[in-house]
């Protein structure tokens, strides 16, 4: 077990005697008081670094978990906490199960923090459901300088290989991430397999995760090799799995590479570009500052990350607030902004051959539901407990409607939003569904699409619904504001806010129906003017032709 493991393990340990009143002897156990709860990390006295801070605990009110807690440093405000995260410590110590999802987590970058080094107090501030409001006890923590990042010996690029004469097609190779199905992945996927079908590009798929996606580059005639994340916890552990990829790419006569996202294991995709001397050109989907995002890398590779994004040749995000919140880092010359493109010909496919009526029947939905879809991976940066929450406060005033959550799998988080359903005794209005290769069923089936996740840059799941005429509700982060209008094509609502979420749910299904329909078809409307795969490929290919070799 690491050391940061160990640590972890320890606050909790600490947590739950505190939680539970526990002496040496681990007997007498006491309720906790609530409304109550604790800051585990960071503790008091600790010191924190500039860079990346992660603030947890837990919080609840008499009326259940917390609807809003907000993180401050001295007088700064570091952002909203995630809420609704698992607390199986605390299952028992409020009603309706309440204290199992009552942990919360923020994790901020204070690089650029205006206070001063030194002492400072780092305080949580909580709204509950009743407009309760509550200050657990502040912490002094010690604010220091980041240490200096090391300094690596730089590599050498491969000499270039001679093109082939005769060979007009570009030979790009794309690092995937993972071939799991999400939106990211799926709009790689689709790229790759629209230059191969427009003859614009031999393209090759190397892959850090395999995946059910494989088969679907595959059929259009893409090669994929499946490798291995690489480890970023240990320098020489890391630079033997970058050989490993180098040797495998070296003779394959690439001359272009496309990384998809800027996660751990996609980095690998553009220091490989390195190594080969071929421009990379990185789409960055993720609306999170880089040292949140890299934080878990070992110092040294941290800047081997960084020295790959000083090479790459351009930087593409589906969102112009995701490229502001990463311009100053790579320099706007190097950023463009090409919002997601859907295959607007597949889907008018699907909905031609489309039978609401026959997938209601087939899914066990009733003919006359409302039914409210939240599609994505059950994870907490999608807020599905908090969304739980949200439909519970507004569904008694709307008995028709019913919440589908698409994305279910064998794991920890699915658990925790069946068990917390259960609770709420709404296991008749909210069903969670396994993740599925059909999620236009869904779609069709479905009356508006709901997205309460914390951060998002420009969710593929709200454009292929809009495409199927679905208005939708959605905190307002990063891009979802270009896709959704207040009252024109759904409804907004601030994020990391749980009565926010419900009023906007309110205000969505107390629309009449007729107007939901209108503002569908205006949703529709703006992702094929703005999004339609046949203007984005050319558009990329532009700007593909314009980088040197």
């Amino acid at each position: 077990m690491s050391i940061w493991n160990l640590d972890g393990l320890r606050r909790r340990i600490k947590a739950t005697f505190r939680l539970w009143g526990l002496g040496a002897t681990g007997i007498a156990p006491v309720l906790v008081p609530v409304p109550g709860g604790t800051i585990d990390a960071p503790e008091r006295g600790d010191v924190v670094r500039r860079g990346p801070i992660t603030v947890e605990g837990w919080l609840l009110f008499a009326s259940g978990p917390a609807t809003r807690i907000e993180v401050w440093l001295g007088d700064e405000l570091l952002g909203r906490a995630r809420l609704g995260l698992s607390r199986p410590d605390l299952a028992d110590a409020a009603k309706q199960g309440a204290g199992a999802v009552a942990g919360f987590c923020l994790t901020a970058d204070i690089t650029e923090w205006p206070g001063e080094d030194g002492d400072a107090t780092l305080r949580v501030v909580a709204t509950g459901v009743a407009d309760e409001h509550l200050e657990l006890e502040p912490l002094r923590v010690r604010v220091e300088p980041s240490p200096r990042p090391p300094v690596l010996a730089p590599h050498s690029p491969l000499p270039l290989e001679p093109e082939s004469a005769g060979e007009p097609r570009r030979r790009v190779l794309v690092y995937a991430h993972q071939l799991e199905r999400g939106g990211a992945e799926t709009f790689m996927v689709e790229l790759a397999c629209s230059l191969v079908k427009r003859g614009l590009a031999e393209v090759t798929v190397l892959t850090a995760i395999n995946g059910p996606l494989k088969k679907r580059l595959e059929d259009a005639g893409v090669p994929v090799h499946a490798s291995s994340p690489a480890p970023v916890d240990d320098l020489g552990s890391h630079l033997g799995r970058i050989d490993e990829l180098t040797a495998w790419a070296q003779g394959r006569g690439f001359e272009l590479a496309l990384v998809n996202t800027a996660s751990p294991f996609a980095v690998p995709g553009a220091e490989l570009a390195s190594r080969l001397g071929i421009p990379a050109v990185w789409f960055i989907h993720e609306s999170f500052a880089l040292p949140v995002l890299w934080k878990d890398f070992e110092p040294e590779v941290r800047v081997l990350a960084e020295a790959a994004l000083d090479e790459a040749a351009l930087a593409v995000f589906e969102a112009e607030a995701t490229q502001r919140l990463h311009e100053h880092r790579i320099g706007s010359e190097r950023c463009v902004t090409l919002p997601y493109a859907l295959d607007f010909d597949a889907i008018e496919g699907e909905r031609g051959a489309f039978s609401r009526a026959a997938a209601r029947e087939a899914t066990g939905v009733a003919a006359d539901a409302e039914i409210v879809l939240c599609v994505g991976t059950i994870e907490p940066r999608k807020a599905q407990v908090p969304l739980a929450q949200a439909f519970d406060l507004i569904a008694d005033r709307h008995p028709a409607a019913q919440i589908v959550f698409l994305g279910g799998r064998e794991n920890p988080d699915t658990k925790l939003l069946e068990e917390w359903i259960d609770s709420l005794g709404r296991a008749d209005r909210m069903r969670v569904v396994p993740v599925t290769a059909d999620v236009n069923a869904w779609y069709g089936l479905s009356d508006l699409l709901v997205c309460a996740s914390d951060i998002e840059s420009l969710p593929r799941a709200v454009l292929e619904a809009m495409a199927w005429e679905l208005p939708v509700v959605a905190t307002s982060v990063f891009g979802l504001p270009e896709l959704v209008k207040e009252g024109e094509t759904g409804w907004l609502c601030e994020p990391g806010d749980t009565r926010a979420l419900a009023d906007a749910l309110e205000r969505a299904l107390s629309t009449p129906k007729e107007d939901r329909i209108g503002m569908g078809r205006a949703a529709r409307a703006l992702v094929e003017r703005n999004h339609a795969l046949d203007s984005y490929v050319p558009e990329l290919m532009e700007l593909l032709d314009g980088l040197e070799r």
